[in-house]
């Protein structure tokens, strides 16, 4: 039993040995497309007049069917892998396992909904998930189903219609050191074998990757700066380390150097000739931070001695890329410019320097208010005084009114 169908409209078929109403169409370049199978003649028509439509404004996928969990596997492998930093794809392989293809896995692509990821979020969130954590799953989705989209295997981007949960906005000054917590951290790590390191991300606000990255060649101690040319990344393998480029243009870039960061400098060159005199084993990597071997240092490691010694001064654990925005917030709360910020920091766009940054800091509010103190010049008069009297203060305007 067939439908007469149209030419360049395709047609509804019935299907007795499935005992199923079959659909295909024809696109407009001539290309046939299956659309699908379904219970009764009326689901049938209905999605034939929605693919015909989809057709026509182009939202309909043409590429090869294959389910979610074929398709990220494709993604991961073919575009996340080789173009994003190995910390990146492995974040991203991680998400996809643990919580997108539980869910979504055994789906054909074209099925999934927006329903389907508005769940899926309701469900992380009952289950205790972050909401920065559900905000990097829909990051994924969005950007796995936009390439989609593009290649003609699915008819839209799903990911466009759904509401995540918006994670709180990342605070640099909340997430800083107090002048008092910096006191004690100071003292605290005094003599630790990772003071020099500990001083040099307090006083430059270097990311660990580019601190633990680099090479005395980088550094000009006469001028007191140095060049971040590069970045350190964790990688499976027998070393189990790269070196990589800077995340973005404006984070290679050279960084201005105080008293405290070149006296650990010279501090950690003594430092490190002891080792290297000391190793039986060195890799000459030109290292200005390395282990025993010459190698990188491990950030699990210098992170768990961190924390010990922010534990033994009874200030709250921090992270070590508190160190960062520590330097970045009291600079900025002393009145450097936010473009210089931005310099130092390395962010390629000043939006986000000045989303992290520009929290209330009460010693630049307190200048902000003090620089205007209007109504200043009138001396002791408390308010209400000048209706009291009807003789002093200004017209509102020239005709007093």
């Amino acid at each position: 039993m067939a439908r007469q169908r149209r030419n360049g409209e395709g047609g509804v078929y019935y299907e007795r040995d499935r005992k199923r109403w079959r659909v295909d169409i024809t696109l407009p370049d001539g290309e046939p497309k299956h659309i699908g199978r379904f219970k009764s003649e009326k689901e049938a028509i209905a999605a034939k007049a929605d693919a015909l439509r989809n057709a026509q404004q182009g939202t309909i996928a043409t590429g090869p069917r294959q389910t979610v969990a074929q398709w990220f596997e494709q993604w991961l492998e073919d575009v996340i892998r080789p173009n994003r930093a190995h910390g990146t794809y492995r974040t991203y392989r991680d998400k996809v396992r643990l919580h997108i293809l539980p869910a979504l896995g055994r789906l054909q692509v074209t099925a999934v909904t927006a329903d389907h990821l508005q769940r899926l979020y309701a469900k992380k969130h009952r289950d205790g998930l972050s909401a920065a954590t559900i905000s990097m799953i829909h990051i994924i989705l969005f950007g796995s189903f936009k390439l989609a989209r593009r290649r003609g295997y699915v008819g839209r981007n799903v990911a466009e219609d759904v509401d995540p949960p918006q994670p709180k906005p990342l605070d640099g000054i909340e997430r800083a050191l107090t002048d008092e917590q910096i006191e004690k951290l100071l003292e605290g790590m005094r003599g630790h074998r990772f003071e020099p390191f500990w001083t040099v991300l307090l006083n430059t606000a270097l990311r660990f990757g580019e601190a633990a990255a680099l090479r005395w060649d980088d550094i000009d101690l006469e001028r007191r700066t140095l060049r971040v040319q590069r970045g350190l990344s964790r990688v499976p393998g027998r070393d189990g380390f790269r070196f990589t480029p800077p995340k973005t243009a404006r984070s290679r870039r050279a960084v201005p150097l105080n008293a405290a960061a070149v006296a650990a400098l010279r501090a950690q060159r003594v430092a490190g000739n002891k080792l290297q005199l000391a190793a039986k084993d060195w890799n000459d990597l030109g290292l200005v931070f390395s282990n025993r071997y010459g190698k990188p240092l491990r950030e699990d490691r210098v992170v768990k001695a961190f924390h010990r010694v922010c534990e033994s001064v009874g200030i709250p654990r921090k992270r070590l890329h508190d160190l960062r925005h520590s330097l970045a917030s009291h600079a900025f709360a002393n009145g450097a410019d936010l473009r210089d910020i931005q310099d130092l920091l390395g962010h390629s766009k000043l939006e986000t320097t000045s989303a992290i940054y520009t929290a209330s800091a009460p010693n630049r509010l307190r200048a902000a208010v003090d620089s205007v103190n209007w109504g200043s010049a009138e001396k002791d008069r408390t308010p209400g005084d000048s209706d009291r009297q009807g003789t002093e203060g200004p017209p509102l305007n020239a005709r007093g009114a």
